[in-house]
């Protein structure tokens, strides 16, 4: 009787458990994204969508193909095992298009992961020995939590989602010589997939860890404390860590709104908006045994299109509701745009910490004019797209894109041919270095978004020629290229750091780095900096 009536109470409590710990999400549907720049976004690493890019393909014979690739899971530790780094089974990663300029995407494609356990009765976790302890293929069995995805796209002609590809295995982590040798070439090109078509017929398909590609140095949250601010010197910060990858290429006719190849900049058809997702279901149960499920709607709970948009222009108030927010219902954010703080952090940063120019030896605030309220260039920018014919832009350049409403997004001119880093007038630098195939049209992996964003929040551009002046269009954080480099094939992002043999730090930062081909390097002293030379593409 003890026994039964005990058992009927654990039966009962067990319900109770489980009801009282279904959560809706609510509460925490404010999740941010992209390297932790938001408050929540540390409660939720797993969604956190760290980098979008876009870009017309650059790899031989790929020139009629966009790549897209969004980056999750930051400053992941190479050795950071025995999990390791695997997308989250319960969230759902998208990556949306909008190719109408209303903010609301007209094209999705969505990933969905499943993770199977090979031996549950191992103490180790993505690995184990259950052969020889070495995965040497993806079908390896010693591969003992291996993860499988699914690629739908989400169209007008197919509203309830047209599956592309199923059953896809993603490589593992590169968890060291003796457990992954040969990463790149056994396990990472394996897993490089052909997509079904049409629409994605000679596409590709890629999701698995690689380097973290977005190179900066984070000194800038130390009141812009930087280790250079010339080109080089600087520490990227990022460099030693991973994140996790989906990247997809398709062919160009996929995504414009004619389902056609524009060959004109300027035909209206020719600019595509790119933003990426991250969503939980609305519910979510955790059983006594620990075991978790969500159900309901799915919840956005981390956004990102332009990169450091929320870092550096939305203020803290906005920047959990920012990445909840569909880019349709930006104009909350518009205000933010249009008189961001964080140019007159730097100012202030300078004057207490050093100066820009001799012109204020004595410290205090530098002499650092900014553009007044509202700063329509920024707007144009990030919310609406660059207008063709905005003075200081090149001739037939535009990434304009919009209903008359702001909707911060990644613009990218699918009529631009593509320019990568072998090619005549590349610039780390994009349109501030001349070079149109570079961002603020897309994003590619070799665009130092860092110094183009800074510099625009200062006013160095074209679009402002009152401030396209030192310092405001020289600013550098030291650190202009990822020093492991890029691939030159799909999916552009480097070989993942290999645990247990982690690549050398660049602290301090002596090594130098390649300048982007067809720069323009001016130099001035800075005061305030003892024997630093700044060096910036100085553009009067």
């Amino acid at each position: 009787m003890k026994k039964s009536l005990y058992e009927k109470s654990l039966k009962m409590t067990r319900i109770f458990f489980v009801a009282v710990l279904c959560l809706s999400l609510t509460g925490i549907n404010t999740f941010a994204s992209s390297h932790r720049e938001a408050p929540l976004i540390s409660l939720d690493p797993y969604a956190d969508n760290t980098d979008v890019y876009a870009f017309r393909s650059s790899e031989a014979g790929r020139a009629g193909f966009i790549t897209i690739i969004a980056n999750f899971i930051p400053f992941q530790d190479p050795s950071g095992g025995p999990q390791f780094y695997r997308f989250d089974d319960t969230v759902l990663y998208e990556i949306k298009i909008d190719n109408t300029g209303d903010g609301i995407q007209d094209i999705t494609y969505q990933f969905q992961f499943f993770t199977r356990t090979m031996n549950p009765n191992t103490v180790l976790g993505m690995n184990t020995i259950n052969v020889d302890g070495r995965i040497t293929s993806l079908q390896d069995l010693d591969y003992n939590m291996p993860q499988d995805y699914t690629v739908r796209r989400i169209d007008a002609a197919n509203p309830s989602g047209q599956v592309l590809a199923t059953g896809l295995r993603m490589p593992p982590s590169n968890i060291g010589p003796r457990v992954t040798p040969n990463y790149e070439a056994v396990l990472a090109q394996a897993a490089i997939y052909p997509l079904a078509g049409p629409p994605g017929a000679g596409g590709r398909v890629f999701c698995g860890q690689r380097d973290e590609g977005f190179f900066l140095d984070l000194g800038v949250f130390d009141a812009i404390g930087y280790r250079s601010l010339a080109p080089t010197g600087g520490v990227d910060t990022l460099r030693n860590f991973n994140v996790n990858t989906i990247a997809i290429e398709v062919p160009i006719q996929a995504l414009t709104r004619t389902g056609t190849v524009p060959t004109s900049t300027t035909d209206p058809a020719a600019v595509i908006g790119v933003f990426s997702t991250a969503s939980r279901g609305s519910m979510r149960a955790i059983a006594p045994n620990g075991d978790r499920s969500q159900t309901g709607f799915f919840v956005p709970i981390s956004r990102l299109g332009n990169p450091l948009v929320n870092e550096v222009v939305i203020p803290l108030r906005l920047k959990d509701a920012f990445n909840s927010l569909s880019p349709a219902n930006d104009a909350v954010a518009a205000p933010a745009i249009q008189d961001p703080e964080f140019p007159k952090i730097i100012r202030l940063a300078l004057g207490a910490f050093g100066t820009f120019n001799q012109e204020n030896p004595g410290g205090g605030i530098p002499v650092i004019n900014l553009p007044p309220a509202p700063r329509n260039d920024l707007v144009a920018i990030f919310a609406t797209g660059i207008p063709a014919g905005t003075p200081g832009a090149p001739a037939g350049f535009t990434t304009f894109l919009s209903n008359g409403q702001p909707h911060e997004m990644l613009r990218l001119n699918v009529a631009v041919a593509p320019v990568g880093p072998t090619t005549t007038g590349f610039s780390r630098l994009g349109l501030l270095g001349g070079d149109i195939g570079g961002f603020p049209n897309g994003r590619r992996v070799t665009d130092d978004v860092v110094d183009i964003e800074v510099r625009a929040l200062l006013g160095g551009t074209p679009f402002t020629p009152a401030f396209n002046i030192a310092p405001n269009n020289a600013f550098n954080d030291g650190v202009s290229s990822n020093f492991e480099g890029f691939l030159t094939r799909f999916p552009y992002l480097q070989t993942p750091n290999q645990g247990n043999q982690p690549r050398p730090a660049n602290f301090p930062a002596l090594q130098t780095q390649p300048r982007g081909i067809g720069e323009d390097e001016g130099t001035f002293s800075v005061i305030g900096f003892p024997g630093l030379k700044l060096k910036g593409n100085v553009r009067n």
